[in-house]
Parts: structure tokens; C-alpha cells; sequence
């Protein structure tokens, strides 16, 4: 969403207010209070477009701190479960590393077995 500059914003005020006033003027035939009518609007459809103005600029802001709030909390179960992920890897590295070191002295004891049931032939 693309914020609108001061100038942006006045002529959006600006317009609206000539939008009213140009619409109202079917609406009275009293001449006398026209003038009054004219800056009452006008000055109701100013505040209606500033009104408007800053509930959408408080809401993008919203938008963009939450949004940011739950990308940190995002980003960081990712660094939590890359950590967890890397701790079992290693966890997993030493097992394969006991099971290999288990394995070789089985090795070791059936060639001995082996070995001594040739020697019993």
C-alpha cells in the first residue's frame, strides 16, 4: 500500500469538500444561508476525508507491526527447530558412531570364532 504525500492529501480534501458543495446546492433555495451551509459541509466533508485518512493510515500501521511481530516469532521456531534438527543429527551421529564400533568388535569376535573352529577341524 503506497502512502500519499501532504499534497496527495490536500487535493483529496479539496475535492471532496467542492464535491459536497457542488451537490448541496439543489438542496437550499435560501440564499442568505447558502455561504454557511457551504462551509458547514464543506468543513464535515473535510473532516470525514481526514477521518478517513487516519483510520487507514492507524490500520496500515497495524498491519505492518503485526506483521512484523509474526515474522520475528516466525524466524525464530525456524532458528528453534533448525537447532532441535541439528542436536538430533548429532544425537543420531554418535548412536551410528556406537552401533559402528559395536558392529566391528562383533567382527572381530566371530573372524576369532571363525578362526578357532579351523583350528578345531
Amino acid at each position: 500500500m503506497k502512502t500519499s504525500t501532504i499534497k496527495e492529501t490536500t487535493i483529496i480534501c479539496v475535492s471532496t469538500v467542492a464535491a459536497v458543495a457542488i451537490l448541496s446546492v439543489p438542496l437550499y433555495s435560501s440564499q442568505s444561508a447558502y455561504p454557511v451551509l457551504i462551509v458547514l459541509i464543506g468543513v464535515l466533508g473535510l473532516g470525514i476525508a481526514l477521518g478517513y485518512k487516519y483510520l487507514v493510515t492507524k490500520k496500515r500501521v497495524q498491519v505492518e507491526l503485526t506483521g512484523g511481530a509474526q515474522y520475528r516469532e516466525l524466524a525464530e521456531e525456524y532458528r528453534r527447530l533448525a537447532d532441535l534438527a541439528l542436536t538430533t543429527q548429532e544425537h543420531t551421529d554418535l548412536k551410528l558412531g556406537d552401533v559402528s564400533a559395536q558392529l566391528d568388535h562383533l567382527r572381530e569376535q566371530i573372524t576369532s570364532l571363525q578362526n578357532i573352529l579351523k583350528d578345531v577341524e
